[in-house]
């Protein structure tokens, strides 16, 4: 008997706190209710549809920085009264600054290459060839562009510009020859 009573006590405490948690919010007797308010719908004029489609705005990559001017490079022909012989082959040094590139355009009768080494902060670019032959030489400064890294046709370019991927921007194509120079390079005779 003590179970029950002790179980009828509990459940007569929990249910008058629970009365009592949920009575204490309940508005007295002695107010009137307030009458519902009701909302009068309002119409929503319908949305109309785009006439024209929307334009999509391309996104480019951004332009490269830059390093030095857009000019051609100092570089001038060769006097064949300069040239040096190793065992009767003759040979012409140019000097060219950083970011300068060169072509054979004729490298049946000449070879250029870059040898390493650096006179007065410039490349020492060694030319040997047929004895008593010039021969043409572009030079082109690669802040110009067009240099063989630049993409065309990629999408993430302007008309007329490269996307260089190493940098991940644009850099103009090289047009016109723009900041290139051909000089030519005369080879004298060893004696």
């Amino acid at each position: 008997m003590k179970k029950t009573t002790s179980l009828l006590l509990a459940v007569t405490v929990f249910v008058v706190m629970f009365a009592s948690a949920c009575g204490g919010s309940a508005a007295p007797a002695t107010q009137a209710a307030q009458p519902p308010v009701e909302i009068a719908p309002t119409e929503v004029p319908p949305v109309e549809a785009a006439t024209q489609p929307l334009a999509t705005v391309q996104s480019f990559a951004p332009a490269c920085q830059a390093a030095a001017s857009c000019a051609a490079p100092a570089v001038t022909d060769t006097v064949a009264a300069e040239r040096y012989c190793v065992e009767k082959v003759p040979y012409e040094n140019i000097l060219i600054d950083d970011g300068v590139t060169f072509e054979v355009l004729d490298p049946t009768n000449l070879t250029c290459v870059d040898n390493g080494t650096i006179v007065d902060g410039k490349h020492v670019v060694e030319c040997h060839g047929t004895a008593a032959w010039a021969t043409q030489v572009k030079f082109t400064n690669t802040a110009c562009g067009g240099s063989a890294n630049l993409a065309t046709g990629t999408g993430q370019c302007q008309e007329g510009s490269g996307y260089d991927a190493a940098q991940n921007c644009c850099a103009p194509l090289n047009a016109g020859g723009a900041g290139s120079v051909i000089i030519t390079v005369n080879m004298g005779q060893c004696g």
